[in-house]
Order: structure tokens, then C-alpha cells, then sequence
């Protein structure tokens, strides 16, 4: 439970910049990468749960669930990758 509060609380969060500025392309995508993994793994969650019940066909909602989960962690792999290299108070 600390792992999944400690992974989706940063990337829920954002902070404004004193004075505002626009917000760069990087600082875009990393947006968009933390919203979609969180997507993902709510959807990963949700697919192995309607496989877990039977719903629909097993093996597509199976094959489902890998997939998303593979994503996932992927994204989440990057994301930590940025957070080792990536220092938010350089800028």
C-alpha cells in the first residue's frame, strides 16, 4: 500500500512555479506519462478483476491484463529513470 500511495501521489501533484511561467514540452510529456500510467494501471487492475469473474472471454481478457500490466510497468520504469537523473530544484 506504501508503494502504490508513494507512486501515485507525486504524479498527481502539481506545483506551480513562482513567478508563473508556461510550462515546458518536457514538463508536458512527463505530465501526460504520470496521468497515463496511472490510467493504466487502474485499467490493469479492472481487466484482471473481469478476468478473475469471467466476464467476456478469458484468454482476450487475459492477454488483456498482460498487456496493460506491461505497459505499466514500463511507464513506471521511465518515470523512475526520470527521477534518478532528473533534479527538480537544477532548473
Amino acid at each position: 500500500m506504501f508503494f502504490v500511495t508513494a507512486w501515485i501521489g507525486p504524479s498527481l501533484v502539481y506545483v506551480p512555479y513562482y513567478p508563473p511561467r508556461e510550462p515546458t514540452v518536457e514538463e508536458f510529456i512527463w505530465f501526460y506519462i504520470n496521468r497515463t500510467n496511472v490510467l493504466l494501471f487502474v485499467a490493469t487492475i479492472t481487466s484482471a478483476t473481469l478476468f478473475t469473474a469471467g466476464f467476456w472471454r478469458k484468454e482476450l481478457m487475459y492477454k488483456l491484463s498482460i498487456l496493460l500490466f506491461t505497459v505499466s510497468m514500463g511507464l513506471l520504469f521511465i518515470t523512475f529513470l526520470k527521477s534518478l537523473f532528473v533534479y527538480p530544484w537544477a532548473r
